[in-house]
């Protein structure tokens, strides 16, 4: 057994009740000493191994916790400032929960509706609260807290505890996990596949969410079929260029995908608070006779990651600097008006990142102080070229196939066509990112195991 450096233990804490315990390890202590704690910090490393009698600590063990992972608690313990709950879980993982966390999170009738909204007023939850008492009762904790105008009896289910930890290595653990990786391909899977069974459904939005694109094959060729596709997630989400919308060359076009130039990579309505989350695209006609017109596609998180490693100055300037982005067209049958200032990459309060825009034909002129114009444009052609020299994933649609991708995370464009009098037409739509993330998840929870959904690129900060 390795041992346990105990001198630590003079100053700090050892996670444990006041009962005598006793400790077989090397002969530092003499056994049958009483130990109390005095600081929320445990004073043990996650390498030690106790073997501790007459006391609930057994180890400290770096499990990292998933939805479902044991939640039978072995020991239960406040410290001596009352501000802090230490639990011992059945298979050795240790929490903390502060006084303050656990009153905001009281199941109790007063806090919480049955639907699961919280009722407590956070006006009226004092930050010199303490913990009067708690208590294991079932399959839940009971905390009487104290320092209010009358003490508050509530509790919190232990399964909800351990769902909800957040033991930093947890933290960086569930980081590790929702992190997606670049895609190297485009999955493909048949429309009958995702009609006919859950499971099919299932591994479709699986590739969307981890591979951000997929595509499908043999979808019939109607007019209402990309929105009968979007809608086995959820409903459509409109836009300014309505619910559907068409993608052909016309004379007067109100966007340059509407006409047969080349289309370089870029995100859609970035001008938006919210863009758009996925992006159907159905492919109605495609002639052979038709030259060009390719598909191709960018991971623009891994390619915000390579920025970041090669020109780390540069990257933290576009995620500091604002850009432009903005849709200004009066002459067409919904004039718009959208401007929306914000950084090309976003990161949370860890560096990750968490969002990424790139839209350069809908930038509008750079409106920041003097002093940053010059490294903004430095940064941002450094980006354009590595954006512009990347290996991309192309693909040639046919009639039948319907990609679908996340705007929010897969830079998307074509090559210029030339038609030979033969047509290419395409239909499509949008989907709420938010809501796709909510079905994932569901998805996750009901056919499958549980995981976490990948980040999809919504800013959200996990």
């Amino acid at each position: 057994m390795k041992p346990v450096r105990f001198l630590r233990m003079l100053s700090t804490e050892l996670f444990t009740t006041t009962k005598t315990v006793q400790i077989r390890t090397v002969s530092l202590l003499a056994c049958n000493r009483r130990l109390r704690t005095s600081s929320t910090t445990p004073w043990f490393n996650k390498s030690d191994f106790l073997e501790i009698k007459h006391c609930h600590v057994v180890s400290y063990a770096s499990v990292a916790h998933q939805p479902g992972s044991e939640t039978s608690v072995a020991a239960l313990n406040v410290d001596m400032s009352r501000k802090v709950c230490h639990i011992r879980w059945e298979d050795g993982f240790i929490s903390q929960f502060h006084v303050a966390w656990l009153r905001h999170n009281c199941h109790c009738e007063e806090c919480r509706h049955h639907n699961g909204q919280k009722l407590l007023d956070p006006s009226n939850v004092s930050c010199n609260l303490t913990i009067e008492n708690a208590v294991i009762q079932g399959s839940s904790l009971v905390v009487t807290w104290s320092g209010m105008n009358d003490l508050h009896i509530g509790e919190i289910p232990t399964s909800f505890l351990r769902s909800h930890n957040y033991n930093m290595q947890t933290l960086l653990d569930r980081r590790v996990n929702t992190r997606p990786e670049p895609a190297f391909e485009i999955p493909v899977v048949s429309y009958k596949d995702i009609i006919n069974s859950e499971g099919g459904l299932y591994r479709w939005i699986r590739h969307i969410n981890e591979e951000g694109i997929s595509i499908i094959k043999d979808v019939p060729l109607s007019e209402d079929m990309v929105q009968k596709v979007v809608e086995l997630m959820g409903p459509v989400m409109p836009t300014i260029y309505g619910a559907t919308f068409d993608v052909e060359k016309t004379s007067d076009p109100i966007n340059v995908a509407y006409s047969s130039l080349p289309i370089g990579l870029h995100q859609d309505l970035v001008y938006f608070e919210s863009p758009p989350g996925l992006q159907l695209l159905h492919c109605l006609e495609f002639d052979d006779c038709v030259e060009g017109g390719d598909s191709v596609f960018l991971d623009a998180f891994g390619i915000a990651e390579k920025f970041r490693v090669a020109y780390p100055d540069l990257f933290e300037i576009l995620t500091k600097v604002p850009a432009t982005f903005q849709k200004v067209h009066y002459n067409r049958d919904l004039p718009v008006h959208l401007v929306n200032q914000k950084p090309h990459i976003k990161v949370n309060h860890l560096g990750e990142i968490c969002a990424v825009y790139w839209a350069p034909p809908f930038e509008g002129p750079l409106a920041v102080d003097t002093k940053d114009v010059e490294k903004y444009f430095c940064a941002y052609e450094m980006f354009a070229k590595l954006i512009k020299n990347a290996e991309l994933l192309k693909y040639r649609m046919h009639p039948g196939d319907l990609v679908v991708f996340n705007n929010l995370r897969m830079l998307h464009g074509r090559n210029g066509f030339k038609t030979n009098g033969g047509a290419r037409r395409l239909k499509g739509c949008y989907f709420n990112i938010d809501m796709f993330k909510s079905q994932m998840q569901v998805l996750h929870n009901l056919e499958g195991d549980g995981r976490l959904v990948k980040r999809v690129g919504n800013q959200c900060w996990f």
